[in-house]
């Protein structure tokens, strides 16, 4: 295993258990190499055994501290034994997060079960290069009859590794909320990181109007449609979102009428609505982190303050305004510091903000504040 020499401002962050690996932390920066599976020294002590890989974030994952460690199958079905144990102290259900990468040691793996079949979904290709030692390691915890699917950057459709693929779509229930997953798609159908807070729409919709701002697949209008809400307007420029939102509707018996779709600009939504004094009891914001519209772009990092500063504009008094984000660039800090800006310049007045974070299956690594996958905050207003 080749060694790579580390700055000595990095050794201390490793140390401290920090995951990700950027080129910055390296001595000579040609030293990052694709898949390639190093060991990370500083003049001669070892800090730690790491992968290197092309992604969105830094250049690779720490794997191991202990330099006599071996990467081999028994050192992954450890990674899982751990996993398998975090979640059984839990009620998780039947569908839920397995293993949530730098969450549960292994930057580069997430793995969703779906009614008990378990979906590897692959971060990057350094990785995956490994997959055969990794499902040898998951076999050793889940047994060798278990079926796995495989979800692979840029490809549509979910391998089949072990087993079979199921024939029909599989229908997750959440406290008597019905989801339709088709597990031939490898993009997610349901994001489980939102579950309390398709929970808290469930609860507390009864006799409300509800307005969702890119509804992407967080299954929250079902949810407050089952709980009891009159109607609600849902409002994406992604056709996939109302798809998906459609079929969630027909699972459940649900009157798709009183159900406004709008698939169209969600700034250009807002503009109509203050214009034309629209209400709402509940208003749901959950923006990307980037997409281009028809004639606009939403950009977080620019225009999040601002499409919160309408959000309010169009809620009723004594409407709650929950605003959500999975971008790891918005920390929780980051997100009440935009919010409590926002709330200077609001007329109205907010009784209680509450946060609203991911459930327990989305374990994090304490030492990577970005390894958080939901930041939320629930504004109740006068």
């Amino acid at each position: 295993m080749k060694r790579i020499q580390i700055t000595g401002k990095s050794v201390r962050k490793f140390e401290d258990g920090y995951p990700v690996v950027n080129l910055t932390d390296l001595e000579n920066r040609q030293d990052f190499e694709d898949g390639a599976w190093v060991q990370l020294e500083n003049h001669g002590h070892f800090v730690a055994t790491a992968y290197f890989a092309k992604q969105h974030r830094g250049a690779g994952y720490v794997l191991s501290l202990r330099e006599n460690e071996a990467i081999d199958d028994r050192y992954f079905a450890g990674k899982f034994r751990a996993a398998r144990a975090k979640r059984a102290a839990i009620n998780v259900g039947d569908s839920y997060r397995l293993f949530n990468d730098v969450g549960d040691n292994l930057g580069g793996l997430i793995v969703d079960v779906y009614n008990g079949i378990y979906v590897f979904r692959w971060q990057n290709g350094a990785l995956k290069r490994q997959a055969k030692l990794v499902y040898a390691g998951f076999q050793r915890i889940f047994g060798k009859d278990a079926t796995i699917l495989a979800a692979t950057p840029g490809n549509d459709k979910l391998q089949v590794v072990t087993g079979r693929m199921p024939k029909d779509v599989l229908t997750v229930n959440e406290d008597g909320v019905a989801f339709p997953i088709d597990l031939t798609y490898s993009r997610p159908q349901l994001a489980f990181e939102f579950r309390d807070v398709r929970a808290w729409a469930h609860q507390n919709s009864q006799q409300r109007r509800i307005l969702n701002l890119f509804s992407a697949e967080t299954g929250i209008v079902t949810a407050a449609m089952v709980g009891g809400a009159t109607e609600a307007v849902t409002v994406d420029p992604n056709n996939r979102a109302t798809t998906a939102l459609q079929a969630q509707l027909t699972a459940n018996n649900l009157d798709q009428a009183a159900v406004e779709m709008r698939t169209m600009d969600v700034a250009n939504y807002l503009d109509y609505a203050i214009k034309h004094d629209l209400a709402f009891d509940t208003v749901f914001v959950n923006p990307p982190a980037f997409v281009r519209g028809k004639k606009r772009k939403f950009d977080l990092e620019q225009d999040f303050a601002d499409l919160v500063g309408q959000a309010l504009t169009v809620a009723k008094p004594g409407a709650d305004v929950v605003i959500t984000t999975t971008a790891p660039s918005y920390s929780m800090k980051r997100l009440r510091s935009m919010v409590n800006d926002v709330l200077e310049n609001y007329t109205g007045h907010v009784t209680a903000s509450t946060l609203m974070t991911s459930p327990e299956d989305f374990a994090v690594n304490s030492a990577d504040r970005q390894s958080e996958a939901l930041k939320g905050l629930r504004l109740s207003l006068d």
